[in-house]
C-alpha cells in the first residue's frame, strides 16, 4: 500500500493528515466516483496521478474522460494516420499503470486541437457522430456527467495555454450546471446537486493559490512517471518525465465553486460607500 500525506489549507489554517478523506472533509468519500476530465490522454496522469491512486487507495471510484482524439500529436511522419490508434492504446497502458481498468477510461474523441467549432451544442449533420442527435462540448459533457454521476470532477486549471484546455475548463463548469438542471432531458437524469469541481496544475500556474497538497511516496511517485512514460510516441516524453523527477512527488489542487450573482454580495458594500460620503440618496433621490 502506498503512503500519501496531505495538506489542507483552510480560512482555519493547514490541517495535515495521512488520510485523504480527513483532507476532504464530509461527507466519506468511500464508494463516491470522481471524475478526472482530461483534455487529452496524458494531461491528468501528469496532473494527477498521485492524487488519483491516493483516491482508489480509499474506496473512490476514478473515472476518466478524455475530451480530444489525440490526432495531432504525432512527432513522426509515419505515425501521422495510425496516431490515434497508437495514442488510444497508450493511454489505456496509462491509466492502468495507475490502478485505473480500460472500462473506467472513456473519450468524446473530438479533433485535437479543433475544439472551438464544437463549443456549445448544435443538431447533428447526417455524416456526425452524435449522442442523441446533437455534437459539441456541452453536449457531450452533459451526457458524461448524468451517466457517471460523479461526486467529484477535477480539470486542467482555466490558465493552461493550450486552448484546449481553457476551452475543457470553460464548457466543463457550465455543463456542471446543465447537468444538474431540466435543460436537455434526452441526455438524462439531471444530478440531484452539481459535483464539487478542483483544478489541476498541468503546465501552468494556477490561476489564485492551490488549497490540497498531494504527496506520494517513492512506490505511488514511480507509478505516476511510468503512466507518463507508457505515451511513448512522444518524442518529448523523456524530457517531460525528467522534469517530473525533478520536481519531485508533489501534486497539487484548487477547488472551485459555483458563485451565482445575488445583489447580497454587494450590498453592504454599496451601503458602506454610501455611509462614507454621508449620501445616502437612492434611485429618484435628488
Amino acid at each position: 500500500m502506498a503512503l500519501f500525506r496531505f495538506t489542507r489549507k483552510t480560512d482555519r489554517g493547514a490541517q495535515r493528515t495521512a488520510c485523504l478523506a480527513d483532507a476532504m472533509g464530509p461527507p466519506a468519500i468511500a464508494d463516491q466516483t470522481w471524475l478526472f476530465v482530461s483534455p487529452h490522454d496524458d494531461d491528468v496522469c501528469i496532473g494527477a496521478g498521485l492524487f488519483m491512486q491516493a483516491a482508489m487507495q480509499e474506496g473512490v471510484n476514478v473515472e476518466v474522460l478524455i475530451v480530444t482524439d489525440g490526432c495531432m500529436g504525432y512527432c513522426q511522419l509515419e505515425d501521422r494516420d495510425q496516431i490515434v490508434e497508437i495514442r488510444h492504446r497508450e493511454a489505456y497502458r496509462s491509466y492502468q499503470v495507475l490502478g485505473i481498468p480500460r472500462d473506467r477510461v472513456r473519450y468524446i474523441g473530438y479533433p485535437d486541437g479543433g475544439l472551438i467549432p464544437l463549443i456549445g451544442r448544435r443538431r447533428a449533420r447526417a455524416d456526425e457522430e452524435s449522442i442523441a442527435g446533437y455534437v459539441g462540448l456541452q453536449n457531450a459533457l452533459t451526457y458524461h456527467l448524468r451517466t457517471i454521476r460523479p461526486a467529484r470532477v477535477y480539470v486542467p486549471t482555466r490558465t493552461d495555454l493550450h486552448p484546449d484546455h481553457r476551452i475543457t475548463h470553460s464548457e466543463l463548469m457550465i455543463s456542471v450546471f446543465h447537468a444538474a438542471g431540466a435543460i436537455w432531458p434526452e441526455l438524462g437524469e439531471p444530478l440531484a446537486e452539481p459535483p464539487r469541481v478542483g483544478e489541476l496544475a498541468v503546465y501552468c500556474d494556477f490561476e489564485d493559490l492551490p488549497n490540497l497538497e498531494i504527496i506520494g511516496d517513492d512506490a505511488a511517485f514511480q507509478a505516476k512517471l511510468d503512466s507518463i512514460l507508457a505515451f511513448q510516441s512522444q518524442v518529448q516524453i523523456d524530457r517531460l518525465v525528467e522534469s517530473v523527477r525533478h520536481a519531485g512527488p508533489y501534486e497539487y489542487v484548487r477547488e472551485s465553486e459555483f458563485r451565482l450573482f445575488t445583489p447580497d454580495t454587494y450590498k453592504l458594500l454599496f451601503a458602506s460607500y454610501a455611509a462614507g460620503n454621508g449620501n445616502g440618496n437612492g434611485p429618484g433621490d435628488s
